[in-house]
């Protein structure tokens, strides 16, 4: 299949292609110029000295290619990525399965688009809200899809992408990027956005709004951005330099009505 994102046309081949259906909405008749295949293959590389180490993977330079290498929980490699110019390999391990290869094709289509146009990855959700684009960031398991569900129900909000976040900076303005790529519960929708507002989410019996520092705000943006393998410095900071100068807000708030009409107040006094 192939596929446009950011403006770049991408030939996608998985195994589980099928299982993915949001994917098709992002079809085009394009001619490609990046490449992702994924296939069952064993792939065994003695490979030393990574230059990352994470939790789940370890990525290794081997002449111009990278590889990464991907493992679960309990540190057994499942899986190798293959980064390659402008072609993107992944090898599974035979017991892979659709949600296994989500997530490595994942790693492949976010290094395409952020090497190649200025964008970066956050973990959000974001909405479109009369033309304002939202979004709502916050540590797993905080709420992030719970308040973008209120947005629905009582703000007519369009959910744009409800957890891997394509954020570019175009034309001096910040846009979410929509994807296919949108968390567990496949909430997404092929529609651009302007980004507008970010709200740092934390449970709070009681709604709280809180306005906090630049300092703040960068130190909570570091903990939900994912850096490609071209972490070129000067795109990232002009990146975050524009995003720290959007409306930052700190919410503390439970996941009723008034969690919504407290923050939705705020946004519309300050985008009016």
């Amino acid at each position: 299949m192939v596929i446009s994102i950011s403006d770049l046309v991408i030939e996608i081949n998985l195994i589980y292609e099928n299982e993915f259906k949001t994917l098709g909405d992002y079809k085009t008749d394009k001619k490609p110029s990046f490449f992702i295949n994924s296939s069952f293959n064993k792939f065994d590389l003695e490979l030393n000295n990574p230059f990352m180490e994470t939790e789940f993977y370890d990525k290794f330079r081997i002449g111009n290619k990278i590889i990464q290498r991907q493992k679960n929980l309990n540190g057994k490699v499942y899986a190798y990525i293959e980064y390659d110019g402008n072609k993107i390999n992944i090898y599974n391990d035979e017991n892979n399965n659709f949600y296994d290869e989500y997530l490595l094709s994942q790693y492949a289509i976010f290094d395409i688009v952020c090497s190649n146009t200025d964008s970066i990855l956050f973990h959000s959700s974001t909405i479109k809200y009369n033309d304002i684009g939202i979004a709502f960031s916050a540590k797993s398991g905080t709420g992030k899809s719970t308040h973008r569900r209120l947005w629905q129900k009582y703000g007519n909000a369009i959910p744009i992408n409800d957890d891997k976040n394509i954020i570019t900076l175009k034309n001096d303005k910040l846009y979410i990027t929509p994807n296919p790529w949108c968390g567990k519960h496949f909430v997404e929708n092929n529609i651009n956005s302007t980004l507008d507002v970010i709200i740092f989410l934390f449970q709070s019996k009681e709604n709280i709004i809180k306005n906090i520092s630049k300092a703040q705000a960068f130190k909570l943006l570091l903990g939900q951005i994912v850096v490609p393998n071209d972490s070129n410095k000067d795109k990232w900071n002009r990146i975050i330099d524009k995003i720290l100068e959007l409306p930052i807000l700190y919410y503390g708030c439970n996941m009723e009505y008034e969690a919504f009409s407290t923050i939705r107040e705020r946004i519309d006094e300050i985008v009016k």
